[in-house]
């Protein structure tokens, strides 16, 4: 992944956490955080499991830990991220 499809990807996650949707918003937060992870850290199989994943959103005072759980995982597997209503 190069640094321009990197800013590409947080473009998108920015652009979802401006929604008035709690869920569209908290995955788009989770999914730029998973996907700084994934730039910065290559290596297959060092992503955090979903229980880690899962604090790291009650951490960060998400509204919804599922859907911000969710983008976090997307984002760390280096996946485009989904339309979420």
């Amino acid at each position: 992944m190069t640094y321009e499809e990197l800013e590409k990807l947080i473009l998108l996650a920015d652009r979802m956490m401006t929604s008035c949707v709690p869920r569209k918003m908290e995955y788009g937060r989770g999914y730029q955080d998973g996907i700084k992870f994934h730039y910065y850290n290559p290596q297959p199989g060092s992503s955090p499991d979903h229980y880690q994943i899962a604090e790291i959103a009650r951490k960060n005072g998400s509204r919804d830990v599922h859907a911000y759980a969710r983008g976090y995982r997307d984002g760390c597997k280096g996946l485009k991220p989904e339309d979420t209503r």
